[in-house]
């Protein structure tokens, strides 16, 4: 009797031990207790300096964290080109750093994939890339595929302006500013020391003007503007108040 009780509880550890080691991608061989996740883009086009993101929806809210890797497959985009989903790729996720990673968060139906093309201050060709987002790390959700989504990036190239502000007193602008308004979107670009640079983007085809804002010690503001062919737009000592230049957004030689 001591025997069977004993092999009856040998018996139950290793059911238990079986259990207790099943793998995260599959519950008795099977995936039907992960959510999936879909989306129906296959394209993005951006231009560079700018943002958008890729819609997911999960089949049903889950409980726990997911995390889903975005990969540059091929294309003559680099890495360095454009930010994707929340950090590089860690090695909990795949090759370390050789890519992107986005964890969603438990209880939700649906999440977004942030893609930026990001501003550089060359004058280039445009770029394009397939990318892939496919389920990774602990796998509480999954894509329909392990190839997960194939999705094309095209990068357009954006000429860029450099503003190059000067404060002889070295205080700053005290209120001054540089207004770009680019296709109705306004930033001000301003000098908080004895000087800065910054680089601007102004897509082909986009409307732009330059204005320069008074501040309350003018006499001390120096700026050179330059445009994606070397046009040089300047001005120092007493800024001339008002639009600096204006038009349309052109292609750099």
């Amino acid at each position: 009797m001591k025997n069977t009780y004993i092999k009856l509880l040998a018996l139950l550890f290793v059911a238990s031990a079986s259990v207790s080691c099943v793998n995260d991608d599959e519950t008795f061989g099977t995936n039907d207790n992960k959510a999936i996740a879909t989306t129906t883009v296959t394209s993005l086009t951006l231009n560079e300096g700018e943002s958008a993101v890729i819609p997911f929806t999960l089949n049903r809210a889950i409980n726990k964290a997911s995390q889903f890797k975005i990969e540059l497959m091929s294309g003559n985009v680099e890495q360095d080109d454009m930010e994707a989903g929340d950090q590089y790729m860690d090695a909990d996720t795949g090759i370390y750093q050789d890519g992107f990673e986005i964890t969603v968060p438990p209880y939700v139906t649906s999440f977004e994939i942030p893609v930026s093309a990001l501003l550089d201050s060359s004058c280039e060709a445009n770029e394009s890339i397939q990318l892939r987002v496919s389920a990774a790390g602990v796998r509480t959700a999954l894509t329909p595929s392990s190839d997960g989504y194939m999705i094309d990036l095209d990068i357009l190239n954006t000429p860029t302006w450099t503003i190059e502000g000067v404060d002889t007193y070295g205080d700053g602008w005290n209120g001054a500013s540089i207004d770009v308004t680019v296709d109705g979107v306004t930033t001000s670009y301003t000098v908080d020391a004895d000087a800065a640079t910054f680089v601007v983007g102004v897509p082909v085809g986009s409307t732009y003007s330059f204005e320069f804002v008074s501040g309350d010690w003018d006499g001390e503001i120096e700026y050179t503007i330059t445009d994606g062919n070397g046009n040089v737009f300047a001005d120092a000592y007493y800024p001339a108040v008002g639009v600096i230049t204006s038009g349309t957004g052109v292609a750099c030689n």
